[in-house]
């Protein structure tokens, strides 16, 4: 009787035969030299073809070689070795093991078969044996092939094979290829590619034309290829080159590297690094848990990912970064940058366009935009150098430290200090338990603090400053025009101003608790109880006015002058 094998067996003998053709591969001889009891079989066989016409090579399980020659023929050659300690059953498996090439639907199909294959047992000794290593779990059979094809030219193929490497060279056309547990080489080919591979390397270069890969636990190589490129793999490197259309990376905990892209590029992967170089098109990746490095993109750039740094130089186009718990940091960006980060530094240099960061918990440095800069943060340092356009700080917690500014800035944050250095226009402060210092400012300063000092020096407009219980000093003005307005109010400390000789001014001061002095001539135009103390004065000419009210001494200096007296 004859009967067909339970799906359990046929996964044993699958299993079996991936370990024996696993174990040959390295050998110069197919099942080495120190197999006893080896048996070798050669088998050939040839068919009339033609350009465009297609060949099916149907499941071998083999070391697969496939390259183009110039004939309008395919023709096969096989080299079978199989290894056991009973000759007889040699003999006997290679005599049931043939090649056969025929038409069919249309095709050509080549077909390698052995014992191995045949989905029956009884019959004969060999399916006896082979029932028997099942049932016992001892498997001394060895059976290894290698599998060499010519083929046209222009030759379509479709391709499966298992347990062995497989290569292709010089063949144009539509090409499917389906291994399972070896190598894939494709070399110098062109046409139409669709690779399916696991457990092995897929290696993909020289192709003319679109190629997809997909590699299941293996690592994937793409190097000079003319049309668009398609990957997808898990757990093992992909790294490609020179791909001259589009390309699509979606692996799993694996690392992506790659350079020169003529297309857009996209990239998603997870655990292990992403570096890619020289993308013409649009950039996107998404790295989860990735450390993620660009250089040199042409186009915009887009990021999402997490806990590993970012690094982005040289970007034609704009950048936006969306990341977690990571190290961000940017250079060389032409266009806008959007950077949103927590927990680690944020780095940003030379952005010739708008820049928004939104740091959580990061330390922030800055320097070199060319717009717009709107940065948000907490609980790190806030440095910015360098903004052509307007700058808006929002911080929580944070030290900030502002220079060169070409238009406005605007500062808020709290318990720790702001320093703004050469602002070119105006200057607003919000701090709450905050320090500030200002310098060179070329417009209008306001600033609200509380619990700490005010430093304002070399200003050129007007100044309005409210500190609650911190003391307040104004000196080196450069330049006040008429109409300009110092109106300064705190609390128990002192307030201490410094004009530029030759100020006209007018207004009032009023102290609770201290004492009012003034450098000036002034005409005084009255004075308050011995409980709160005020003056109002002016000099005789319309200029600058004054509003200044506190609770401890208020000092209006002239620069240059070491003598001073009290108005009250």
């Amino acid at each position: 009787m004859r009967h067909r094998m339970n799906s359990a067996m046929q996964t044993a003998i699958l299993a079996m035969t991936a370990l024996v053709i696993g174990a040959a591969a390295g050998h110069a001889e197919l099942l080495g030299a120190n197999a006893k009891n080896v048996q070798t079989k050669n088998l050939r066989v040839s068919a009339a073809s033609g350009p465009g016409k297609s060949l099916r090579i149907d499941h071998t399980r083999a070391q697969l070689t496939i390259a183009a020659w110039d004939k309008n023929d395919v023709e096969a050659e096989a080299v079978i070795e199989v290894g056991d300690s009973d000759p007889e059953f040699i003999k006997e498996f290679l005599n049931g093991t043939t090649m056969t090439i025929a038409p069919e639907a249309g095709s050509l199909v080549l077909r390698l078969t052995s014992p191995m294959d045949k989905q029956e047992r009884g019959g004969g000794g060999v399916f006896r044996k082979i029932a028997a290593a099942l049932r016992s779990g001892r498997w001394d059979i060895s059976f290894a092939a290698r599998v060499t094809v010519r083929v046209p030219v222009s030759q379509n193929l479709d391709v499966t094979n298992a347990f062995g490497n497989v290569s292709l060279s010089g063949v144009m056309g539509t090409i499917a290829l389906r291994n399972e547990s070896g190598e894939v080489r494709v070399n110098g080919c062109g046409g139409e590619l669709r690779l399916d591979n696991s457990f092995g390397l897929a290696a993909v270069a020289d192709f003319k034309g679109p190629v997809d890969i997909h590699d299941e636990s293996g690592e994937v190589r793409a190097e000079r290829i003319s049309g668009r490129v398609g990957i997808r793999n898990s757990f093992n490197l992909v790294r490609f080159s020179e791909i001259g259309g589009p390309l699509d990376v979606v692996s799993e905990s694996a690392a992506v590297a790659g350079s020169g892209v003529g297309g857009d590029c996209v990239i998603k992967s997870s655990f292990n690094p992403i570096d890619v170089r020289g993308v013409a098109g649009r950039l996107e990746i998404s790295g989860e848990s990735a450390a993620v490095t660009v250089d040199d993109a042409r186009n915009d750039v887009v990021i999402t990912s997490s806990f590993n740094p970012v690094r982005v130089t040289n970007v034609k186009g704009g950048l936006r970064v969306t990341s977690q718990s990571a190290a961000v940091t940017a250079q060389g960006i032409d266009g806008d940058a959007w950077i949103k980060s927590s927990f680690q530094t944020i780095m940003v240099g030379r952005v010739k366009g708008r820049l928004t960061v939104d740091g959580e918990s990061s330390a922030v440095s800055v320097n070199g935009v060319d717009g717009d800069a709107v940065i948000k943060s907490s609980f790190k340092d806030v440095t910015v150098s360098g903004v052509g356009g307007a700058l808006e700080i929002t911080a929580q917690s944070a030290r900030v430290a502002a220079a060169d500014v070409k238009k406005d800035a605007a500062i808020t944050t709290s318990f720790n200090g702001v320093e703004a250095r050469r602002i070119g226009g105006g200057l607003k402060v919000k701090g709450e338990s905050s320090s500030v210092l200002a310098e060179d400012v070329g417009g209008a300063i306001d600033v609200r603090n509380s619990f700490k000092n005010v430093v304002v020096r070399r200003s050129s407009g007007s100044i309005m400053i409210q500190a609650e219980s911190g003391a307040v000093e104004i000196g080196e003005i450069r330049a006040l025009s008429p109409g300009s307005v110092i109106e300064v109010k705190n609390s128990f400390n002192p307030i201490t101003l410094t004009l530029p000789a030759g100020t006209e001014i007018q207004g009032t001061a009023r102290t609770e608790f201290g004492t009012i002095r003034c450098d000036f001539p002034v005409i005084l135009k009255g004075a308050g109880g011995s409980e709160e103390k005020s003056v109002t004065f002016e000099t005789g000419k319309p200029g600058v006015t004054l509003k200044l009210e506190g609770s401890a001494d208020i000092t209006i200096r002239k620069s240059g002058s070491d003598k001073i007296k009290s108005l009250i």
